[in-house]
């Protein structure tokens, strides 16, 4: 009997000592995702590429650092077969980039850049890889770049001048098939942004604001391949441009005065208007001060006269037009 209790006794504690037995999970393959967001442009005598390295392997497991970046450029083919042009790609080496934070893992920014006289004149495509294992452990390829490699673009040679519908930019012409990108960078303002594009020579940068410094610059583009950008140049627009003369006057005679009505101006920045008046062929003098409406009621009038009237038109700086064609009403 005391044999049998010992028996059963070791048989629990056995059972005890032994730990739940769960599925028996495969070693990671360490296989980092495929990049995704390779990009390729060439930029005066450089090939410039960019992309971010994946943050985590094809099962999810982050990845704190990389032991090797594949990026190739080769001739593109047609038809384009991936396996075949990376065994005849040229690698251009890049150092992995410092390890990451294993508990929050991020993409990481990669930029290189490579000579343009190392493909010019050919069609090429570009791609890159990673492995974070051994060779024998790269991720799938990214996303394939193509591009026309072409003979450098030379950045503009800009002149900046001030009109009244806003700053005017121009270059001389480089050629045909090109089209322009401008740039401006406000005071304050940490980086230039893109205000516009153009097919010609010139641009005129109508959301330019009077009184306030700018800086622009423009680059020259065709095809994937962009100009450095021009030597920067600076301005600050002042407002010497008068508003638009005045139209359609006209005046009409009552029993105690002389109405007088013109065509609105169109300018967003009008002041208001000033009213001239010559008396029996005399010379115009001012009248009164500046009106905010486009009509002028004249009681200083008397029976048996020849009046005319002219108006101009004034700006938020004072800008006066010319006078407006005349309007001549006998009282």
């Amino acid at each position: 009997m005391r044999a049998a209790l010992l028996a059963v006794f070791g048989s629990v504690v056995f059972l005890c000592q032994c730990g739940y037995v769960g599925p028996v999970v495969p070693p990671s393959p360490e296989i980092p995702v495929a990049i995704a967001d390779l990009s390729a442009k060439q930029q005066g005598d450089k090939i410039v590429i960019a992309f971010s390295t994946p943050p985590r392997t094809t099962d999810s497991l982050p990845i704190k650092s990389f032991s090797e970046i594949d990026l190739r450029i080769g001739p593109r083919t047609s038809p384009f077969d991936l396996d075949r042009w990376s065994a005849s790609a040229k690698p251009y080496p890049i150092l992995p980039p410092q390890p990451n934070d294993p508990d929050d893992p991020r993409p990481q920014p990669i930029e290189k850049s490579i000579p343009v006289s190392d493909w010019q004149g050919q069609s090429v495509a570009v791609a890159v890889r990673t492995a974070i294992k051994s060779k024998d452990h790269y991720s799938q390829w990214s996303n394939v770049v193509r591009l026309r490699i072409v003979p450098p673009l030379q950045p503009p040679s800009i002149q900046l001048e001030a009109t009244a519908q806003g700053v005017k930019v121009t270059w001389p012409a480089q050629g045909e098939g090109l089209h322009y990108e401008i740039y401006r960078q406000a005071a304050g303002s940490k980086q230039p942004v893109q205000v516009g594009t153009a097919e010609q020579n010139e641009y005129v940068d109508t959301t330019a604001q009077f009184g306030v410094p700018y800086q622009y610059s423009v680059a020259a583009i065709k095809d994937s391949a962009e100009s450095l950008p021009s030597r920067t140049e600076s301005i600050t627009p002042k407002d010497i441009f008068p508003p638009s003369i005045p139209a359609a006057i006209s005046g009409l005679a009552t029993p105690v005065s002389i109405e007088v009505s013109w065509q609105r101006s169109p300018e967003p920045d009008l002041k208001g208007y000033y009213i001239y008046r010559s008396v029996d062929g005399g010379p115009f003098a001012k009248q009164g001060d500046l009106l905010t409406l486009p009509t002028y009621s004249d009681h200083n009038v008397e029976h048996g006269k020849t009046y005319k009237y002219q108006v101009t038109a004034i700006d938020q700086s004072n800008n006066e037009s010319g006078k407006s064609a005349t309007a001549e009403v006998s009282f």
